[in-house]
């Protein structure tokens, strides 16, 4: 027995290295579009050709990836699986939570965390602070708009480029608000903004009145999930630098 708590992050001693290795190709092939052959993964990960094809061949068989003609690996049908159980899942981390409610213990306001969900980006949790303004349907479970949301543009803004384009040429960018974003090299111009400052704001374009502002979660500089907070557009621009600071004390404890 150890004495790590079930909440701890894992131990760098307890780590196997074939698993690391084989979680590493995984996800080097999840981000290529047109998959990846054995040696081009052997050069990235610098692991020797007889490691990787060891590798590569059990997530082969074990139905993680599939293998065309032209030794091109993609990901297989079992890591649909585990992707089809990650986009149900209402499970939230504690440590976001811990981050949600620090937020909204600091600054009054509301904090909302946004994760990618079948293909939008949704609401997953929701913490009220003491003076906190309702947005009208920002609810858990949550996923339209994501153009005029500032979690929305964030997220789209961090994804790669081919999750970005298949969202915007599948939704509309109407105009929820006379301030909503609606042509789509004005987003464009904006998700480079978004990159280059590390958060997003939404300035009144989801709701009249309210603003918000959002900043990245993320894993091994992978932006996996973020944290939102909203307020009266009076009261944001009167406390925005003691807000922004906040949410950034809240993602970088994380």
């Amino acid at each position: 027995m150890t004495d790590q708590g079930p909440l701890d992050e894992p131990r760098s001693q307890t780590r196997i290295q074939s698993v690391s290795r084989a979680v590493g190709l995984l996800l080097a092939i999840a981000e290529s579009p047109d998959g990846e052959t054995a040696k081009h993964l052997a050069d990235r990960a610098g692991l020797s050709p007889a490691t990787t094809h060891h590798l590569l061949t059990t997530l082969w068989a074990e139905g993680m990836l599939v293998k065309d003609e032209s030794r091109v690996f993609r990901l297989g049908p079992k890591a649909a699986v585990i992707a089809d159980a990650y986009q149900r899942a209402g499970w939230v981390p504690p440590e976001y939570r811990k981050a949600l409610h620090s937020v909204a213990r600091k600054t009054g306001e509301a904090a909302y965390l946004g994760v990618w969900r079948n293909g939008g980006v949704q609401v997953l949790d929701k913490v009220e602070g003491a003076h906190a303004v309702r947005v009208v349907g920002l609810d858990v479970g949550f996923d339209k708009d994501v153009h005029a949301r500032a979690s929305g543009k964030l997220l789209l803004a961090f994804a790669p480029q081919e999750v970005r384009a298949a969202v915007l040429d599948r939704i509309r960018l109407r105009q929820v608000t006379e301030h909503t974003i609606t042509r789509k090299a004005d987003l464009l111009a904006e998700f480079e903004a978004i990159r280059q400052a590390g958060l997003a704001y939404d300035r009144e374009e989801f709701q009249e009145g309210v603003t918000c502002v959002s900043v990245p979660l993320r894993r091994d500089d992978v932006v996996a999930a973020c944290i939102t907070l909203s307020a009266p557009s009076q009261r944001f621009d009167a406390t925005e630098d003691v807000l922004v600071a906040a949410l950034r004390e809240a993602a970088s404890a994380v």
